[in-house]
């Protein structure tokens, strides 16, 4: 009888280790040559060490029964730290800069498809998988291109499919050949627009950014003020946003008051917010506590808690040596308010920590 227990215990343990997904301690190289001999695809799971959806991920979603079954019928499955090892020129090869992200790759190492974040069901992660093998997916419509296909029709659905598979590389290398081939009128129409308002295919500082900027009428004619308006919109925002949250340390007054003045020439509608971005920037660069508490008050509980988690810190720090006794303790009450407004639990306690820990030592 124990015999018998053992073994169906042994059983049991098996089947639970070949259902889940099974990585294998193999090559990029190897991996690919693998799948080339079993008919299949590649996947890889990039991940960090530090990346806690990684490690949800890896615990909760890959070892799920229907997810393992799916992924060792069609996979020759990897895992690379990106940090470590081989994982290094695999994060630069493919440009991997988000994570997780998990790379669908054909066996001569070419991308299919990469699917970017963590998903929090293993139908949803499947779905996601599956979108590689879909007719309209960036691999196969790769084919046709790769055949000469250059009809307009054609290229626009294979651009939104590249940027789907989060090949951007590629995506905005067909995106510049399709607007080489357009007039201004057409440039500025509704057809391309998606070019334009996709800030993967037009980030800040590229040419296509560059002509939206230099034709705002003809864009507005063509697709709509509220349409364009919210792309600069958007443009601005970011700028702005790098410099609040210490990406963008080399940022002078004079530059800061030549975006306002970029700003205002354009008359965006229904975006105030950003001169409150601007008035808090300009407060802290004249170091300026009295107008920078005042724009902290006014704009922070406002903003989400995303925004609040990678913009509130950085104001606060950069004038830590300026504040009066009576502006901090002004600052502790906004934070200990905002610490009662977020709804997200580790920006509860970063805040909170902030409070009785960096404010309280000032």
């Amino acid at each position: 009888m124990k015999k018998f227990v053992l073994l169906f215990t042994c059983m049991f343990v098996m089947v639970s280790v070949f259902a889940q997904t099974n990585f294998q301690e193999l090559t990029l190289e190897k991996a690919l040559e693998k799948a080339k001999g079993e008919n299949k695809k590649v996947f890889v799971d990039c991940y960090t060490s530090w990346c806690g959806p990684c490690k949800m991920m890896a615990a909760k979603i890959l070892p799920l029964e229907e997810v393992g079954k799916y992924m060792n019928e069609n996979f020759v499955c990897v895992k690379f730290d990106m940090e470590k090892g081989e994982g290094r020129a695999i994060q630069q090869k493919y440009r991997v800069s988000s994570y997780p992200t998990f790379l669908i790759l054909n066996t001569d190492g070419s991308l299919m498809q990469a699917v970017v974040g963590a998903t929090t069901s293993g139908e949803e992660f499947l779905a996601r998988v599956k979108e590689a093998f879909d007719e309209n997916s960036a691999g196969n419509l790769a084919i046709e291109y790769e055949k000469g296909n250059r009809n307009m029709d054609f290229l626009i659905k294979y651009i939104k499919a590249l940027v789907t598979a989060c090949n951007i590389e590629k995506a905005q290398k067909v995106a510049q050949d399709v607007l080489a081939s357009l007039d201004d009128e057409e440039k500025c129409s509704e057809r391309y627009w998606f070019i334009y308002q996709d800030p993967d295919l037009t980030p800040v500082g590229s040419g296509n950014m560059t002509y939206l900027l230099k034709h705002v009428d003809q864009f507005r004619k063509g697709v709509g003020v509220v349409k364009v308006d919210s792309v600069l919109a958007a443009a601005f925002e970011i700028q702005l946003e790098d410099i609040l949250r210490g990406r963008n340390r080399t940022a002078t007054l004079a530059e800061v008051e030549a975006a306002e003045k970029m700003l205002d020439s354009y008359h965006l509608t229904g975006q105030d917010y950003l001169y409150d971005y601007i008035a808090l920037i300009k407060a802290m660069k004249a170091e300026n506590t009295d107008e920078t508490l005042a724009m902290c008050k006014k704009i922070y509980p406002k903003l989400s808690d995303g925004k609040i988690a990678y913009l509130y810190f950085t104001p606060l720090l950069s004038l830590k040596d300026k504040w009066t006794k009576e502006q901090k303790k002004e600052l502790l009450a906004l934070t200990k308010q905002l610490v009662e407004q977020v709804q997200m639990s580790q920006l509860k306690v970063s805040l909170g920590q902030f409070a009785d820990g960096a404010i309280a030592r000032w």
